[in-house]
This record gives structure tokens, sequence and C-alpha cells, in this order.
């Protein structure tokens, strides 16, 4: 028979070598790979900060602006495997931002709160909302009207989307609300799509093989439930936002891609909406080879008016070769885009957002660089143009090595991961 204590220290090395949490410095690859971007002011000096996760070392950075511009790392903070969604919001009523992660490899969404210094804690006990079909994205909006924050979490590999409605008190109790019929969603977003006061969602929906993607149209009845229906798209969509691109009052879509490992390129496609919930096509531009694995930002950037768009490229579709560039597409008040100034940042930009850093009145963007491991900061004039003001590595130079033990991940230039 082992030794009591013998027995003791082993069922601790087995739960320290596989617990999913703070105890395991589990990655899912060896590269740190920002990925989607978040703002908001978490330490609660007046100045926008940058929340950005991480899909190799699983985990969140918080980055503190100095409202010029500038950003200084200011921690890591441990999510589950595979990080994919992030989202920001005050989901226990404290008065601070806390941040919400879904994570693809981790079936889960985990909620860490802000504690109004700029760090993020977990919940104890440790809030990890299960989900399924590993999620990319979700979304963080009161959909029920009770003043409350609440989740809708896409499973693509089960054709759904989950709603979770929330406590306030930064619980998501289980069982969610199942929506069926979205068939491998991705990127989403949310607005009130048929004019009456209840969120409804756009969720884009690339197709495996290609040939049925759409758009799905999530109209929301104010308690949780949606109804589903779809807008067709000849390419693979990557990230859909909504706006009113005309003028006329109502929510438009601006839907862009192209997926990974597509053969068709990049584009960026605008849809009028009608007020009812229907879209119809209005232009679609072809941007040549490439994809896209963030999210697009829009805003007026030129200050006429009209909604603009940028565009990280992600990658050139060339083996090896990733891409350096944010496009800047102009809107004319009518659906239609034209391009404007082609912006140079780091390797593989993954997510641009557009907010104003630097308190001058102009949009501004914050674009995560997913090869380089870093987030550029681009101050806006008011005419279309950005220069960069900062680049910040999210790679603390004190942060431990990646654990070679980990999974391997696939991570190359032809843009298959």
């Amino acid at each position: 028979m082992k030794h009591p204590n013998l027995l003791v220290l082993t069922c601790f090395l087995l739960f320290a070598t596989f617990a999913p949490s703070g105890l395991a410095n589990h990655r899912a690859g060896s590269l740190i790979l920002p990925g989607i971007l978040a703002a908001g002011d978490f330490n609660q000096d007046g100045n926008l900060d940058l929340a950005v996760n991480s899909e190799g070392f699983d985990l969140v950075a918080i980055l503190l602006g100095d409202g010029n511009g500038g950003f200084t790392l200011a921690g890591h903070f441990a999510t589950d495997t595979l990080p994919k969604g992030l989202q920001v919001g005050d989901v226990n009523g404290d008065g601070y931002l806390d941040v919400v992660s879904c994570t693809s490899w981790g079936y889960d969404q985990i909620v860490l709160l802000g504690d109004g210094t700029g760090a993020l804690h977990s919940a104890s006990p440790p809030n990890e909302i299960d989900g399924d079909g590993e999620p990319p994205r979700f979304l963080l909006r009161d959909f029920n009207h009770d003043g409350r924050l609440d989740m809708a979490v896409g499973a693509p590999d089960d054709n759904k989307v989950q709603i979770y409605l929330g406590d306030g008190k930064g619980n998501f109790p289980a069982p969610p609300i199942e929506v069926e019929g979205v068939p491998h969603g991705f990127g989403m977003a949310s607005g009130h799509l048929n004019g009456d006061d209840n969120l409804d969602i756009a969720i884009a929906c690339p197709s495996r093989p290609p040939g049925s993607a759409q758009i799905a149209i999530l109209l929301g009845d104010g308690t949780g439930n949606f109804t589903v229906s779809s807008v067709p798209i000849t390419l693979q969509p990557v990230s859909v936002q909504v706006g009113d691109l005309n003028g006329d009052g109502t929510l438009d879509l601006v839907v862009a891609g192209s997926v990974p490992g597509n053969s068709s390129g990049n584009f960026i496609s605008t849809f009028l909406g009608d007020r009812t919930g229907k879209f119809s096509l209005e232009q679609t531009l072809s941007l040549g080879s490439g994809c896209l694995k963030g999210d697009i930002a829009l805003g007026d950037f030129d200050e006429d008016g009209n909604l603009d768009v940028a565009f990280p490229q992600s990658s050139v579709q060339m083996p090896g070769v990733h891409g350096t560039k944010v496009l800047i597409f102009f809107g004319d008040g009518t659906g239609q885009l034209t391009a404007g100034p082609v912006l140079t940042v780091g390797t593989e930009p993954h997510t641009v957002i557009a907010v104003d850093l630097n308190h001058d009145g102009h949009l501004d963007l914050a674009v995560s660089n997913r090869t380089d491991g870093t987030v550029s900061a681009l101050l806006g004039d008011g005419h279309g143009n950005f220069t960069v003001s900062s680049t910040t590595s999210i790679l603390s130079p004190s942060a431990p090595l990646p654990d070679p033990q980990t999974r391997p991940r696939l991570h190359n230039g032809n843009c298959n991961d």
C-alpha cells in the first residue's frame, strides 16, 4: 500500500498537470497571437484603455492608455484554452468594467471582474460558463430589457446560438436559451434591425464546404428568444457590423471576409435594411487575394456624416507572407464604398476598432497585430488620415516562456489557421 502522503502528492501533481486553470500554465501555442480588441476605461482615469485576447497564451492583456495614444501593458489575466471572443461591460453592477472571454478549446466563457485599477480577477468561485460547439465569438448585451447584461454565444459546430441571461451579479445561470438554425456562425453584431425596441443579432456564417454561406438574422422578442432568417452571400464572411449606411434611419450591414484557406480572396459587401429585418445587397468590393481573421470597424473617419470602414488585411494568401495593412474605405451615404488610404501596421493585423484615444473628438484606430504580438494605435485627423502613435507589445519581458509540452497549433502565412 502506498504511503498516504505519497498518494496525496501524486493526486496533487496529476491535478496540477491537467487542471484547466490557475495551477496549470496551459497554452494553445508558442506565439502570443493577439486577436479581438475591446476598449474601455479600466482604471477610471478618464482615458480609454484596451483589452486584447491572446489566442496563443490563453490570456487577456490589459493595456492602459495615457490619453495621447500611448499604452502600457498592465498585466496578463488567465482565461481557458484558445480565447477567441472578447467583450467588455459591467456584469456585476459595481461600477467597474469587467471582461468576458469565450474560448474555443475550453468550450466556455470566462468572466473576469475588474476592480477599477486596471486589474482583473476571477470571481469566487471562478465563473466559467459552459458552452457548446467551439464558441468563436459572442455578444454582451441586454437582450431582455431587465437592465442586466446577457450573453449571446455562438456554437458553430452545433449550428446554434446560446443565450445566457445575466443576473446582474456576474453570473449567467444555465440552462441557456438555444436558438437553432445558425450554421457555422462566426462574427456577430447587434442592433435594432427591424425597428422595434428589442435587440437583434446579425451573424456571419461561412459555409463548409463553400456554396451556402449566409448572414443569419436573429430578430429578438425582448425576452431572450429569437426568430431566425437568413441573407444569402456568395463569398465566405468572417466579420459583420451594423450601421446606418444611407441615412434613412434604418440599420444596414457591412460584411467582410474571406475565411482562412479561401480561394476567392477578400471582399467587403454592403447590405441595405428595409426596417423589417430583411436586407438587399448594395455593393461588393473585391480586395484581392488574402484572408480576414478578426473584425472590421465602422466609423465616420472623414467626418462627412457617412459611415466608413477599416479592414485589417490579415494575409495576402501567399505561403509565408502575412499582411501588414489596414484598408480604409469611405462611404458616400448611399451604401457605396470607395477606397481610401492604405495604412501600414504590424504583421498579420487581426482586428481593428474605432475609438477616440486622445480626446480630440476625432476617431482613432487600434489594431491587434497577430504575428508581431503587438497592438498599434493610429490617431485620426478627422479627414480620413491616420498616423501611428504607438506600438505596444502584449508580451511582458517577465512573462514565462511557453510550455513546450502544449499541443501544437497551425500558424502559417497562407492563412490556413
